[in-house]
């Protein structure tokens, strides 16, 4: 956590990384990491971990937050005042659940989470960010309507991102051919919804096979060589990287309202899909110039 005194200091804060978990918010910030221009110089660093000590140590440092459910609420006050930080939302942190629907469904009632006394640090802890950075827009919405400390000109929809070197990947197995099969993201997480995704394939007598635990290049390989993906959410999916990826895939899509990014004008064709995939790294970094 050294870098040159010359090069913009940049420090990614999250839950975990690509090397804790393999997930779509994680392979997204390995490929910000991945892609960082010369000038600058980043490190990373376990939300659990970071302490009020290492921001002072580093206070010339932007700090990009990231999933920062095990922040620690005394850190995010000291962020308040006292560094520079930005926060890229993948989901929905204003809850305690990370899901609005979840929360009304285990509490009978509307979410509350930002009248919590946790929550209000997190009004605050939005508020004083350099900028939010949200996957889409109707995300970015949910976020200004709920949360008043959020102000829309220090807001901006990024999306997921992807590696150069997954975008070719992808872009080299396209045009495979697919069989008559649908595939299912087999997933523990209840807003996968994956048993009324099975449900929807029999209802609509679908062929369908369930994939899950495959490695990451194994996927989209299966991906490239099936006819669609059925991906029916529970609740708001700001941006779901398999989504894209199938998209990218030529692959038919059978999708619910709560995947968020489907109507936004970029998501229309697989070649309006790529092109502003590949513009993603370019687009993050433009804000930390």
């Amino acid at each position: 956590m050294k870098p040159d005194q010359s090069s913009k200091k940049i420090i990614f804060v999250s839950d975990l990384f690509i090397e804790d978990y393999r997930g779509g918010a994680e392979l997204t910030t390995e490929a910000f990491i991945r892609s960082m221009p010369i000038t600058h110089q980043a490190a990373k660093i376990n939300c659990s971990k970071l302490t009020k000590e290492i921001i002072d140590e580093h206070n010339d440092a932007h700090y990009v937050i990231c999933n920062f459910s095990a922040l620690d609420d005394n850190v995010k006050v000291y962020m308040c005042k006292n560094s520079d930080y930005s926060i890229v939302e993948y989901d929905y942190k204003i809850c305690k659940y990370r899901s609005l629907n979840k929360h009304q469904i285990i509490e009978n009632k509307p979410c509350d989470c930002l009248e919590t006394y946790a929550g209000k640090i997190n009004q605050a802890f939005y508020g004083y960010a350099k900028h939010v950075l949200f996957m889409s827009e109707g995300q970015r919405n949910i976020f200004l309507q709920k949360l008043k400390t959020l102000k829309k000109e220090k807001t901006f929809v990024l999306s997921s991102a992807f590696s150069k070197g997954d975008l070719n990947f992808i872009q080299s197995i396209k045009d495979n051919e697919k069989s008559d099969t649908y595939l299912i993201l087999g997933s523990k997480s209840w807003i996968k919804g994956t048993s009324e995704c099975i449900q929807y394939a029999k209802n609509n007598n679908l062929k369908y096979e369930i994939v899950e635990n495959l490695p990451y290049h194994e996927l989209l390989i299966k991906m490239s060589t099936s006819k669609g993906l059925i991906f029916r959410p529970l609740d708001y999916d700001t941006c779901p990287r398999i989504v894209i990826e199938a998209k990218l895939l030529g692959c038919d899509l059978i999708l619910n309202e709560y995947v968020q990014h489907k109507d936004e004008p970029w998501f229309k064709t697989q070649e309006s899909c790529y092109e502003y995939m590949d513009s993603r790294l370019e687009a993050f970094w433009s804000y930390y110039e």
